[in-house]
């Protein structure tokens, strides 16, 4: 498990803002469930290592 910053959190809903992308949308992009997604947005949680690395390669554009 990876740990998930306020900081990383606040950087996915810019993104995803500055995209204009619903979380529906982007749970498809990243094909992880909503849950996930919220629990990212939301701030500080522990994550899979596999979603972990899928989310840092979308913000950074990889």
């Amino acid at each position: 498990m990876k740990d998930w910053t306020d900081n990383q959190s606040q950087k996915l809903r810019y993104k995803r803002s500055d995209l204009d992308l619903t979380r529906k949308e982007l749970c498809t992009i990243l094909k992880i469930g909503s849950h996930t997604l919220k629990k990212l947005e939301s701030g500080s949680c522990q994550i899979k290592q596999s979603i972990y690395v899928k989310i840092l390669e979308w913000l950074t554009g990889v």
